[in-house]
């Protein structure tokens, strides 16, 4: 192999890489994309539910575990 066409082959497989990150690039913010959709689509399917669950988990460590912070008392009538 000549110094010429060794130098060419070089070239072309940086211009070859370079063009493969792009791609690369352009495929993950694809991927990216449809995560986020099928994600937004999850959350609308299922987000009464999620909510739900969440509240019964909170009322169920508020009876086990009452705040700390202590309520003030009743006003008095006048």
């Amino acid at each position: 192999m000549t110094k010429h066409a060794s130098k060419h082959k070089s070239r072309f497989f940086r211009r070859f890489a370079k063009a493969n990150e792009a791609v690369s690039a352009l495929e993950y913010a694809i991927l990216v994309g449809v995560i986020a959709v099928a994600v937004g689509a999850a959350l609308v399917a299922f987000g009464g539910k999620i909510t739900t669950a969440l509240e019964n988990v909170g009322t169920k460590v508020a009876a086990v575990n009452p705040p700390a912070i202590p309520t003030a008392p009743a006003p008095t009538p006048f």
